[in-house]
């Protein structure tokens, strides 16, 4: 393929994958409309981990449908239910419609968007695939930043609604013009029969052991990136620091996506897949003794640094072990990410109300991060089966 064609490509996927990391800026949403439907944050925030379900879901069901439409028709008609939902949600009256527009429709669209850019990069760019396949998780984290600013922005000078209105335009329009480039770029999804050879079945047990891994490497991130600004406060931190923990964090994942999509391509697997949860381990255990906010927010950073480089460097693990049933494998092994994301934000919130700090909820993830890289190397993940 052309140098043209592949700029194309990849520039369209990180931009709907830019666009959808919308959806991790939920937070900024919460408060608006605990006030707005009257109904205790508990409820609210079953929104959001709602949606993390319908991602998950998405991402798992989604290699049937991929080779379905053309490449641009996919992500065109992805990003126009995705759009439609928000639409839904900013109209909402009651917590099932809010439910029903982003749990549902955004949060279903955005898993087969992400899922599937991630995905056709990785096929059309083999020789690249490290650093492709990273500057598409990475522009998903680039998005969670820049449209939590923009969030809160419309909510201020307007309202909820205005806020979700504006997402739900820029979903519809960033995504028919990454149609319009994957038009141009004239790129498919389909294999190409030359790649047939490589067509293995799916390991179960090599599956199981990726989940394992994975779920366990993507653990501190999640509970970190769902209170990083409640981990910053207990430290003493003031506002603004709390928020800038936050922003940290999201500037750690999105600098670990490049960075680690970049290197994969030049370094062995299994270096990224050990070397990657012992780095938020350290962190981890460090934030738990210390008693310094600015410390702790720079150690949260580096734990998002290594969750960002974790969720790129994986997918390129799995594409190299399963060949062209990667997008199978990875939507699998995926799940693991949708159960972490469920339990270690949750666990942590947990352990803060019985102990009145962060410190324990540190320590395990901390352990469990370990966990994972001695699974990455017992099983030997970074190696092609």
């Amino acid at each position: 393929m052309s140098r043209g064609t592949l700029t194309l490509t990849l520039s369209a996927s990180m931009l709907v994958t830019f666009v959808l990391g919308s959806v991790h800026a939920f937070s900024v949403f919460i408060v608006p409309i605990e006030e707005l439907l009257e109904l205790p944050r508990s409820e609210i925030s079953l929104i959001y981990s709602f949606a993390l379900v319908a991602i998950t879901l998405a991402v798992l069901l989604g290699h049937r449908v991929y080779s379905l439409l053309p490449a641009w028709w996919l992500v065109l008609t992805a990003s126009l239910v995705a759009a439609s939902g928000l639409m839904l949600a900013s109209s909402a009256t009651s917590w099932w419609l809010l439910f029903a527009g982003y749990s549902v429709a955004f949060g279903f669209s955005n898993g087969i968007g992400y899922g599937f850019s991630l995905q056709l990069v990785g096929r059309v760019m083999p020789e690249i695939k490290g650093f492709a396949m990273g500057a598409v998780t990475a522009a998903y984290a680039v998005g969670s930043i820049v449209f939590a600013r923009i969030f809160a922005w419309r909510i201020e000078l307007v309202s909820l609604e205005s806020a979700l209105v504006t997402i739900a335009l820029a979903v519809a329009g960033c995504g028919t013009l990454a149609a319009i480039m994957l038009r141009v770029a004239g790129v498919s999804y389909a294999v190409a029969q030359a790649d047939l050879s490589h067509d293995i079945p799916v390991d179960k047990r090599k599956v199981v052991q990726f989940w394992i891994a994975y779920m366990a490497s993507v653990f501190a991130g999640l509970m970190a990136i769902g209170h990083a600004a409640g981990i910053a406060l207990s430290k003493n931190a003031s506002t603004a620091l709390a928020t800038l923990a936050v922003i940290m964090i999201g500037v750690g994942s999105a600098g670990g996506g490049f960075v680690a999509g970049w290197m994969v391509d030049r370094w062995p697997l299994n270096r990224f897949l050990v070397g990657l949860p012992l780095l938020s381990a350290v962190a981890l255990l460090f934030i738990s003794i210390s008693d310094s906010a600015v410390v702790v927010v720079a150690l949260l950073s580096l734990v998002g640094f290594s969750y960002g480089s974790i969720i790129a460097v994986y997918p390129v693990a799995i594409s190299n072990c399963f060949y062209e049933r990667g997008a199978e494998a990875y939507g699998q092994v995926f799940v693991a990410w949708g159960f972490a994301g469920l339990v270690a934000p949750w666990s942590a919130g947990l352990i803060y109300d019985l102990h009145a700090g962060y410190g324990l909820a540190m320590v395990i993830a901390a352990v469990i991060a370990i966990i994972s890289a001695l699974c990455a190397g017992i099983f030997r993940l970074g190696k092609p089966a």
